[in-house]
């Protein structure tokens, strides 16, 4: 894939529609028409999708510099999950019309787009795998090493991120998080304070994660 010129990124975020979210809003809607791209300027939000027996299930959490699309957004067809505001959110945002205008100026954001699309449904998928072959433990760790990589380097604020949502984004019930968060702190490989999680032995967590 070809190199992003400098700057064009930032060009291109800068001129999109500033747009602001509260804490729980919805940013992108399941079933609803997809035709806008968001580039989240602050904060952090998480997309879910409800499984067939009803359950909320968390695919993924975004920060700062993360885009916001659907896979259906170039054919503008309905968003297949829901991404919802998880502190106060700022956006830039463009419509799908006015994003053509930028695809065939600057060919290397289309294939950032595409890549960071691409990225994002091998990662889901991964994830979905790791549920039927990967026991909690090894999930969690890779979870929080992931997470951490993300949002913290070695801390993750836990304040955004609750033991239940933990256990919907790795698959298992909050009692199992609970538990094996407290295992890894016992065994020293974290620390949990008020409102974040250390990594205080990532090389442990890793090789837990497999």
């Amino acid at each position: 894939m070809r190199e992003m010129w400098p700057g064009v990124w930032s060009q291109f975020t800068r001129a999109l529609e500033p747009v602001e979210f509260a804490k729980g809003d919805t940013i992108l809607r399941l079933g609803t028409r997809t035709d806008v791209l968001h580039v989240i300027r602050s904060g952090k939000a998480k997309t879910t999708c409800t499984s067939a027996d009803g359950r909320e299930l968390l695919l993924d959490f975004h920060g700062a510099g993360d885009v916001l699309a659907e896979p259906t957004l170039f054919d503008a067809g309905p968003a297949t999950t829901t991404t919802i505001a998880v502190t106060d959110v700022r956006t830039g945002r463009i419509s799908l019309r006015d994003l053509h205008k930028w695809l065939v100026m600057c060919p290397e954001i289309t294939e950032h787009l595409l890549a960071t699309l691409a990225r994002r449904q091998r990662e889901r998928f991964q994830m979905r795998m790791d549920v039927v072959q990967v026991d909690a433990p090894a999930r969690l760790a890779k979870a929080l090493l992931r997470l951490a990589g993300r949002f913290g380097g070695a801390v993750l604020v836990i304040e955004d991120l609750t033991q239940e949502e933990l256990g919907q984004y790795i698959g298992s019930r909050r009692d199992t998080v609970n538990k094996t968060l407290a295992e890894f702190a016992q065994r020293g490989w974290i620390s949990i304070e008020r409102k974040a999680i250390f990594l205080t032995d990532p090389a442990q967590l890793a090789r837990c994660a497999g």
